[in-house]
């Protein structure tokens, strides 16, 4: 395996243009003449499996549907309005 310093890295590439992480990637390729391979890590991947079996989440997602067929989904200025209203009659009520 060769190793090459970042100092010597960057004098092979100064020459060269590069747009974004695929023209690097190409440009390594190419001057090497080596195939990178770029793996995604998931660190914080979903457990499919245990969301399926989730009868909450179910519930959760059954409601939601059902709320926004019934139009008691709000908009962001509606929601901020109809939270609003509900603080002025709650401070209300308790000045009472």
């Amino acid at each position: 395996m060769k190793y090459i310093t970042p100092n010597q890295l960057f004098d092979k590439f100064k020459h060269k243009e590069m747009l974004d992480i695929s023209d690097l990637i190409q440009v390594i390729e190419d001057e090497f003449d080596v195939n990178v391979l770029i793996e995604e890590q998931i660190g914080d991947s979903l457990d499919i499996k245990s969301l399926a079996d989730d009868d909450s989440l179910f519930h959760q997602v059954q409601q939601s549907r059902d709320d926004r067929k019934s139009d008691r989904v709000f908009e962001q200025q509606a929601g901020l309005d109809y939270l609003r209203e509900k603080t002025e009659v709650f401070e209300r009520e308790r000045k009472v």
